[in-house]
């Protein structure tokens, strides 16, 4: 019963308007209302219903949500993919900025949004953030088209959304694998015979194929709707605007994992909110990500993991989608960047459904583990970056190389979006913000550096050579210094990677 709990009064909103600001005073309302209403829903589980069918309604939420992130993210991610190929030297300004606010955010500020508020409504107000920065493209393309001479207001535009949406991003996704872990530790304990291990490989494998696949069809929009019905990017922009900003609404109606796991322990409160966090302070609850990293060991020798497909991303971003893709397929106008791209998430979405049935213990013949799962994703990492050693600047391409380049992308995409949060989930159970935190930290680093040497004067070459490349906008960059770091990096991972499992079993 949980009737005790239900008698304590919580906390009046009035009674916060003159310590709180405003926003922090309407989150706390919205989580008041949401701890009634999934009250009465654990109420009527507990009269009507079996642990069997609660855990059925766990992971329809858990695939309710997985859909509206998908087509969110999915917006954000095929506008970033074609920020360089439309913007030019400005739009790998304005990924760069993302990149370096989505990791500042990690360091500071998003654990404690999301210790505080809770995973789905953190959930809410990235979604929110990140439509801010799809639109962001939607006004640049029609400040350009309306006056050529606004230059300035464009590279502002540019940039603020940017930063709005690296803020909102660090905030989505460290939600993202708090509401993941959340989910999969209800439906452990409301399944009989389940595993946790097994749960976050099957509950990550489904988060990555929805995530993927969404990813698929809004890549692919932007060359169908160019090539079909012939519609201008400005269009194409408010589109994918006002499909970022329509999930954001609908994401309101997610269950709160978290309320509702503590509800089912007959606790009205969130864990932090009944005194279990009580001698942690706000900077503490902020800083959750570099706490972790410093307490925990594992978190260190998972890093390079992190590291090597947060500057892979960049360097593809940056080079391959802008520049190489271009001199290969004769596209100045980036018609076919969508196209590809969208090969790279169709392999990853088919991959992590097979990967996450390849990790599960039920399969005994074919089981293999996370473990060796993420080390192929950390190899095709580092075959891409041997790949560009050998034949830097895409003048020895041709579509089939062009091709095999986007589907190893793919394959490491599986890894990361799906069996690497799994590892995080299964690794760090009691810090959940703290360690999703941690993967944005680190690739975010690594991609916020990756983009700043794409651009900087750091590595422009006089002259066009093997390694030095003409980008579209006239500079010539030196690729050679990101090749030879990525390959040293991804050779690093696999036994830094592998040190981190040993110390995880050791613990167990």
């Amino acid at each position: 019963s949980i009737t005790d709990d239900e008698e304590k009064p919580a906390p009046s909103v009035s009674s916060r308007t003159s310590s709180q600001p405003l926003p922090l005073v309407l989150a706390d309302s919205f989580k008041n209302e949401t701890n009634s209403t999934i009250t009465n829903q654990i109420e009527e589980d507990d009269d009507s219903s079996s642990s069997s069918s609660t855990a059925a309604k766990i992971r329809i939420n858990f695939l309710y949500m997985s859909t509206l992130f998908a087509i969110n993210h999915g917006c954000s991610v095929s506008c970033l993919g074609l920020a360089n190929a439309r913007l030019g030297s400005i739009g790998i300004w304005q990924s760069g900025v993302l990149y370096a606010s989505y990791t500042a955010s990690a360091l500071f500020g998003a654990s404690y949004f999301v210790k505080r508020f809770g995973s789905r409504n953190g959930l809410v107000l990235g979604m929110g953030m990140n439509a801010a920065y799809v639109t962001s493209f939607f006004l640049v393309t029609l400040i350009v088209g309306k006056n050529e001479e606004l230059v300035w207001l464009q590279n502002v535009v540019a940039i603020v959304g940017a930063l709005v949406g690296g803020v909102g991003s660090s905030i989505l996704w460290v939600s993202q694998g708090t509401y993941f872990s959340c989910a999969s530790q209800l439906f452990v304990s409301n399944k009989e015979r389940e595993v946790l291990k097994d749960v976050t490989s099957r509950f990550g494998g489904n988060f990555a194929f929805i995530f993927l696949s969404f990813e698929v069809i809004l890549r692919l929009l932007s060359t169908l709707l160019i090539e079909t019905v012939g519609l201008s990017w400005e269009i194409i922009f408010g589109v994918y605007s006002l499909l970022s900003i329509l999930p954001t609404i609908s994401m309101m109606r997610a269950m709160d994992m978290e309320i509702y796991q503590s509800l089912q322990n007959n606790n009205i409160l969130r864990p932090e909110d009944d005194g279990s966090d009580e001698g942690l302070s706000p900077l503490h609850k902020a800083t959750a990500a570099l706490d972790l990293l410093c307490s925990d060991p594992k978190t260190k020798y998972l890093s390079p993991v992190n590291i090597l497909f947060g500057l892979s991303t960049a360097f593809c971003s940056s080079v391959l989608n802008g520049e190489v893709i271009q001199k290969v397929l004769s596209d100045p106008n980036s018609t076919y960047v969508g196209l590809y791209t969208a090969v790279t998430s169709t392999v990853a979405a088919v991959a992590s459904l097979v990967f996450g049935r390849l990790e599960s213990t039920h399969i005994s013949c074919l089981h293999c583990g996370k473990e060796v799962i993420m080390s192929i994703g950390a190899s095709s990492y580092l075959v891409i970056a041997l790949i560009f050693f050998a034949f830097p600047d895409g003048s020895n391409w041709n579509r089939a190389s062009l091709l095999s380049v986007y589907i190893l992308l793919g394959v490491g995409r599986a890894t990361f979006e799906g069996t690497l949060r799994a590892i995080f989930a299964d690794f760090f159970p009691n810090e959940k913000e703290g360690a999703f935190a941690n993967i944005i930290l680190f690739s975010g680093t690594a991609s916020t550096l990756g983009y700043a040497l794409s651009v900087s004067g750091a590595l422009e070459c006089e002259e066009v050579s093997k390694h030095c490349i003409e980008y579209s906008d006239n500079s010539i960059h030196n690729v050679l210094v990101m090749e030879i770091v990525i390959v040293a990096v991804a050779i690093l991972s696999i036994p830094s990677f592998w040190r981190a499992v040993w110390m995880f079993r050791q613990e167990g």
